[in-house]
């Protein structure tokens, strides 16, 4: 009888390992989010479809989307780096290890995944393309460089203090 037993258990604990292959992330639920992020003309007037493709296996994502006609390579990029930004952001939900994006960063899932990232136009016309392992050179989005001058802007007045501008506000 004991045999048995411990037949049993080893049996039980090799059928909970085969029937429960674990996904480092629900893949399911970033593709519905991303789908409807990305799908939103509001926030991305140029958008046609974006696209992904996680394999755990190599360790790779593919990201891509596709714009309108039209679009200007500067849109592409900007586009390109908010792709970037947002996926990692939707993903990061779903784990403690993983940062958000930043000013300064595309987030954390890409220390653990590659990228392929692909931005173009209904035409066939690809706009910006990033393989796997390299660089992401993207330049950080509009509003990310909207904060340029606000840091400028707030570097002159601390300098200008001393100045009549102060006395100004003063009175």
């Amino acid at each position: 009888d004991e045999i048995d037993e411990t037949l049993a258990r080893e049996d039980n604990i090799l059928v909970e390992d085969e029937t429960e292959p674990q996904s480092l992330y629900e893949w399911d639920q970033v593709r519905d989010e991303t789908d409807t992020l990305f799908a939103d003309a509001d926030l991305y007037p140029q958008t046609v479809k974006m696209e992904f493709a996680a394999d755990e296996a190599s360790m790779t994502i593919d990201l891509s989307w596709v714009l309108k006609n039209g679009t200007s390579e500067e849109e592409a990029e900007e586009y390109a780096a908010m792709m970037v930004k947002q996926f990692n952001d939707i993903v990061a939900v779903q784990s403690t290890e993983l940062e958000n994006s930043s000013d300064s960063s595309f987030g954390t899932l890409w220390n653990q995944f590659a990228l392929n990232v692909k931005v173009g136009t209904e035409d066939g016309k690809w706009l910006k393309s990033y393989k796997a392992g390299g660089k992401i050179d993207l330049a950080m989005p509009a509003a990310e460089s909207q904060d340029g001058p606000e840091d400028v802007a707030e570097d002159v007045p601390k300098k200008e203090v001393k100045e009549p501008k102060a006395t100004k506000e003063a009175k």
